[in-house]
């Protein structure tokens, strides 16, 4: 059996607070409230069933936790800002840290023969509304809880 699997960072503190009550409070849900906030480092990929443990073995490594989770530094994830288009509403993360952390990953993971190789993400984002025809609830919401934008939290 194939599983997809991701690699991606979620936010705390007041960052993970305020995307929780734009979720919440969001009329028409939209594609980016099928996953919970984050931002994506790798891009979708399958393993066998047989797989997955190495996978969360090269995860827990990587990030040095016995739950395979690690809390971010204060100030290593930069918002720069609150982005929207019709298209698409979220905001543009800068991080070196979180660049790093997916390059020990993509580095340790050894890719089974015939499987997907990892893609690390070069375009840090948080999504928080797309895939429906009209943002403009969703760009006036964003806009009263994300600007200014809050402090990192991750």
């Amino acid at each position: 059996m194939k599983h997809e699997l991701i690699f991606y960072a979620t936010p705390a503190g007041s960052l993970k607070e305020t995307c929780d009550r734009y979720f919440d409070l969001l009329k028409t849900p939209t594609v980016a409230q099928t996953y919970p906030p984050h931002c994506t480092l790798t891009g979708f990929f399958h393993r066998d069933s047989f797989d997955v443990a190495a996978v969360l073995d090269d995860v827990a490594a990587v990030v040095s936790s016995e739950s395979g989770s690690m809390t971010v530094p204060d100030g290593a994830v930069a918002i720069e800002a609150l982005r929207v288009t019709d298209e698409w509403i979220g905001l543009e993360v800068t991080s070196a840290f979180l660049a790093d952390v997916t390059a020990q990953f993509v580095s340790r993971h050894v890719t089974p023969l015939g499987a997907d190789v990892l893609r690390p993400k070069s375009w840090l984002h948080l999504s928080l509304a797309y895939g429906v025809e009209d943002l403009s609830d969703a760009a006036e919401l964003a806009d009263r809880l994300f600007v200014p934008v809050p402090d990192g939290g991750w």
